[in-house]
């Protein structure tokens, strides 16, 4: 079923016990962050609860489980994280490559949204229920973002929805992160191309959940409609409404709306942060574009939707975690011969990416390394990539590490790619433009990377052959298991 909005799906969450009312009233950011971390921790349920201060009661952790985006998704979850991991993953992989079933979205009137309409003097983002989440944060950052644009350079492309961050810089302004590997940025740099000088930007918050889920996915190309991807998905199209102040349409049953216009003029760019990032640390402040918010439309009673990030498995990690390697995963099923599986470790935040192969011709863990980090976001954002038999569990960092350390000669088998510019919020990386020349932003940060073979080597690469992993006899094994109570063991 397709959900019509994020209450409808709230609702299931009660019914199923995955959502809990809070009754007392929640004091600052520092403990509605520290509440999200403890519910990440125990991979805990959704929450609705009021901030000290606010009428508006703010709902969290709606995304932060993998069988919850399952259900988001109308999949029937599965055992554990793995199944349900697959599960999300290749949904979205296979309705990539099935454009034919992507519905277009549908324009309505009078939409829920826009129930309430706020211009002019009255737009104040410092009515939301928004605030500085961690110590070092630079300032309050709306998060959950569904940051919507399209190509002015080209109306026959499709609308772009991301999820950026966000932070407030006064009642009617905000920043927001805009950089050349995301498709905002190429959205930015085409507009600049036929002199503009603003471009039209909404931010929905609080959407049907499959639209938080594609806002975070990759898609095989800049110019696809997101919507329309999100339209597949839930098998109805996405209701949509013209803007009250732009030229853009959002999704009809957003909770919140903000319109206006993203100032691309470098002269006019503003410097944010810090902000407590998803890949666990505290990223440094970026110069980045200004917002200006000419509308906040919402429901008659909203709901804020937010996250907070940094944990391992914080909510938004769960739901970019299979979303984002849906298309890598499409890629090397094409490209790399005897691919079998293709995994980036939530915890290792996708720096990390493990690909596995049936191994048919020499050299060939190397070729599949390479063509990881080929990818879009194999380029952008992971740092090393490591190659495994498919006698390796990939889900299995222990496995995938006796793979590194037993198959791997680091003097033959490791190729280190010289630095280049990648997405600049890479913890690793040695270094960081503050602005680049060209834009006026933080666009890059600057490192190499790693390609690991740790297949079995043949000696058709002039190698010593690896030899047999040590298992046991087959039907003892299978004897032992089916005697086992025999030997007095339980």
């Amino acid at each position: 079923m397709a959900y019509q909005d994020l209450r409808e799906f709230m609702d299931l969450l009660k019914k199923k016990e995955h959502l809990v009312y809070i009754k007392r009233e929640l004091e600052n950011g520092f403990e509605i962050s520290a509440l999200t971390w403890e519910l990440a921790e125990r991979l805990g349920p959704a929450v609705v609860f009021k901030a000290r201060g606010y009428d508006m009661p703010l709902v969290m952790n709606v995304h932060g489980t993998l069988e919850r985006n399952c259900m988001a998704l109308d999949i029937e979850p599965g055992k554990n994280d793995k199944e349900n991991f697959l599960k999300i993953r290749n949904r979205i992989a296979e309705a990539l490559e099935n454009k034919n079933k992507w519905l277009k979205p549908v324009m309505i009137n009078n939409a829920p949204c826009q129930e309430v309409v706020m211009v002019g003097d009255e737009v104040n983002l410092y009515k939301l229920p928004v605030f500085k989440w961690s110590p070092l944060d630079g300032g309050p950052y709306i998060t959950m973002t569904n940051i919507i644009t399209k190509d002015m350079s080209n109306s026959n492309n499709g609308l772009n929805t991301g999820m950026y961050r966000v932070m407030i810089h006064d009642q009617k302004t905000t920043g927001v992160m805009c950089c050349k590997t995301q498709d905002i940025g190429i959205h930015v740099g085409l507009a600049r191309s036929k002199g503009l000088k603003k471009i039209p930007l909404a931010i929905a918050l609080g959407v049907d959940p499959v639209i938080n889920i594609v806002s975070t996915t990759k898609m095989a190309s800049f110019a696809d409609d997101e919507f329309e991807l999100a339209g597949g998905l839930r098998g109805e199209p996405v209701e949509m409404v013209k803007c009250k102040t732009i030229d853009l349409v959002v999704p009809a049953y957003a909770e919140i709306v903000l319109e206006g216009e993203l100032d691309i003029d470098p002269k006019n760019a503003r410097i944010e942060g810090p902000f407590a990032e998803w890949m666990g640390y505290y990223e440094e402040p970026m110069m980045l574009p200004q917002f200006n918010v000419t509308a906040i439309t919402t429901r008659k009673d909203p709901f804020y939707q937010g996250c907070i990030l940094g944990h391992p498995n914080n909510e938004g990690e769960m739901i970019r975690m299979p979303a984002i390697q849906a298309n890598n995963y499409n890629i090397l099923k094409r490209t790399v011969v005897g691919f079998r599986e293709f995994w980036a470790p939530h915890k290792s935040r996708g720096y990390k990416v493990v690909v596995q192969i049936s191994k048919r011709f020499p050299g060939w863990g190397k070729q599949a390394a390479l063509a990881a980090l080929s990818t879009g976001q194999g380029m952008a954002a992971a740092n090393y990539a490591v190659v495994v038999d498919d006698d390796i569990d990939i889900f299995d960092q222990e496995a995938v590490d006796w793979a590194i350390a037993t198959r791997m000669d680091p003097a033959k088998d490791v190729i280190i790619i010289p630095e280049m510019g990648v997405y600049p919020l890479n913890p690793a990386a040695s270094g960081r433009e503050d602005i680049n020349p060209e834009t006026g932003y933080t666009e890059f940060s600057y490192i190499g990377k790693m390609a690991i073979d740790a297949t079995k080597k043949i000696a058709s690469e002039n190698r010593r052959s690896t030899g047999a992993s040590v298992l046991p006899d087959e039907d003892a094994l299978a004897k032992v298991k089916t005697n086992w109570e025999s030997y007095g063991l339980k």
